[in-house]
């Protein structure tokens, strides 16, 4: 079935062409501006009258874009408007004597205020045609235009013509402008040329976290940390003497962090209107690459310096422990032999006791020195990617030691650990790095100071062909709307500076490629319980034979 569209009569169609025309501009009601303002005197001291306005003619009235001679009045009906025939002339419309022509001789504004008698009127043009509305001269007297003031007439109403095609770029450069700002996955920012937010894309108010409406008629440049506002000034200032420029700045989210964006900036003039269009491309994620790049090759460089350092160490530290041991053993000899003879003093008893303690103390020390050299030997080593049978329960013991000088002052350490737990086919070191990341993590999430207030769990489990880790915290927890996206890259909840978001992301994405899972369950001002459960047995063989793939 076919539907008919309704056909409007010639004349009527015309006018809605032409209205439509008129709208296109939106410039009705618009306030007064000095351009059309200036052109309307210009008309009334030409033509030597006392009143000129500049008249678009709508459905139901017409309205005065620009008036002189006529204070306070703003629109009038078009049914009684003398611009009504005039927009049906091509060339300028006269009445000489208003109250002798039988068209207007009755009309209100002849028989009445502003007792008009002379009009002349030219009509302006749209570009495809229409006619808008009228450069208009009224007099309150009689009056003939000569032949250099119809020709002056018409210039002026071609300089009202050209300003309304420049609104016209304008409004329509505005509109490219917000397409572009829609459409484009940069932040995308419109200033005005005082360097105040006109208009923001999502984007852009994504990255800053502010609602769009928050962004308006803020100065750009405050939007930048204080450290960074002089450079963004002067940005801007080249902006404008030079019609573009490009930088990279740091820009503060609502909650403080610095988004790096790599900012192209430039100028729009069109007429006596200047924008900024500034479009920024976000190097966050980029700039925290680096820089996680950076503290890996620092990382390395460390371990590098740890395992030399760690070479070094071991040998004195071995003759040393044997040395120990040996004057340990001599010395009890020395105790039993002394003891067996008669008038043993008794303050050379005491003096074994008390050399008894300080060997155990030297021995227990050097012990300690010999677990730290091993992991740092441990640590410093490159990781091994292939899979092999790993003791969870050994894994976990050699994390707890390296982070045991957090754990001091954090929380009490409560293990629970399966017994004859089977082992699992992982990568060690990445495995460890896991639970490193996940031990240091909930003692960030525990106030520090106060061990005596938290607890740090670590508990191990089989569990359905699975062995089952949970690290448990006593810390502040993790909120509902959050919970989500906790393994996403670069997302934290830390405060600036604090971390990259990147440990718990790495971490899942290490688990996976072992063919587990990692879990998280969190209670705000409860605390946090990660749990990650890694195949064991004939599971295990599913598992990529390396991480590298």
């Amino acid at each position: 079935m076919q539907i008919k569209q309704r056909m409007l009569p010639p004349g009527l169609l015309h006018e809605e062409q032409r209205l439509q025309a008129l709208q296109r501009y939106g410039i009705l009601d618009t306030p007064p501006e000095s351009e059309y303002d200036d052109l309307v005197q210009l008309a009334a001291r030409m033509c030597g009258v006392p009143i000129a306005l500049i008249s678009l003619v709508d459905r139901e009235r017409q309205w005065f874009k620009a008036i002189t001679g006529l204070p306070g009045v703003k629109e009038t009906e078009r049914c009684i408007s003398f611009c009504t025939f005039a927009i049906e002339q091509e060339q300028v419309f006269v009445i000489e004597d208003a109250t002798k022509d039988a068209r207007f001789a009755a009309c209100p504004l002849v028989a009445g205020a502003p007792y008009i008698r002379f009009y002349a009127g030219v009509p302006i043009q749209s570009e495809d045609g229409f006619n808008l509305g009228t450069l208009c001269v009224i007099d309150r007297v009689p009056h003939v235009l000569s032949e250099d003031q119809r020709r002056g007439l018409l210039a002026l109403k071609r300089q009202v013509e050209l300003l309304l095609r420049l609104r016209l770029q304008v409004k329509q450069t505005q509109e490219r402008d917000r397409q572009l700002m829609e459409s484009s996955g940069d932040a995308v920012f419109l200033l005005d040329d005082a360097g105040r937010v006109v208009e923001s894309n999502p984007v852009a108010a994504r990255l800053l976290e502010r609602e769009p409406s928050a962004l308006l008629g803020t100065s750009f440049e405050e939007l930048a940390p204080e450290s960074e506002r002089e450079p963004l000034r002067e940005a801007l200032q080249t902006l404008l003497a030079r019609g573009s420029v490009r930088v990279e700045v740091g820009l503060r989210s609502a909650r403080g962090e610095r988004v790096v964006l790599d900012l192209s900036a430039t100028l729009q003039e069109v007429g006596s209107s200047r924008r900024l269009l500034v479009v920024g491309h976000d190097l966050t994620a980029k700039r925290r690459l680096e820089q996680q790049s950076i503290q890996n090759d620092r990382l390395a460089s460390v371990g590098a310096l740890a395992a030399g350092i760690a070479h070094e160490i071991n040998n004195p530290i071995a003759y040393v422990l044997s040395n120990l041991s040996y004057l340990q053993g001599w010395r009890d000899d020395l105790e039993r032999q002394l003891a067996a003879l008669p008038g043993f003093p008794a303050h050379l008893a005491d003096v074994l006791v008390e050399a008894q303690e300080v060997l155990a103390e030297s021995l227990d020390g050097c012990k300690r020195i010999r677990d730290i050299v091993r992991d740092m030997r441990y640590f410093s080593h490159a990781p091994d990617e292939s899979l092999a049978p790993v003791d969870v329960n050994a894994s976990l013991d050699f994390v707890l030691r390296m982070a045991q000088t957090e754990l001091k002052r954090t929380a009490k350490l409560e293990k629970d650990y399966g017994v004859e737990l089977p082992a699992v086919f992982a990568s060690e070191s990445r495995l460890s790095q896991v639970f490193l990341n996940l031990v240091i993590n909930a003692l960030q999430a525990m106030q520090p100071g106060a061990p005596q207030r938290h607890t740090l769990r670590v508990r191990t489990s089989s569990e359905d062909g699975f062995v089952r880790v949970d690290v448990s915290d006593t810390g502040h927890g993790i909120a509902p709307e959050v919970l989500p996206r906790i393994f996403d890259p670069f997302f934290t909840t830390k405060p600036a500076g604090s971390g990259t978001g990147l440990g718990l992301s790495i971490s899942h994405s290490l688990v996976q490629k072992m063919g587990g899972e990692l879990r998280v369950h969190s209670e705000q001002g409860q605390g946090t319980t990660f749990s990650l459960l890694l195949p064991m047995g004939e599971r295990a063989l599913e598992a990529p034979a390396a991480l590298a793939s």
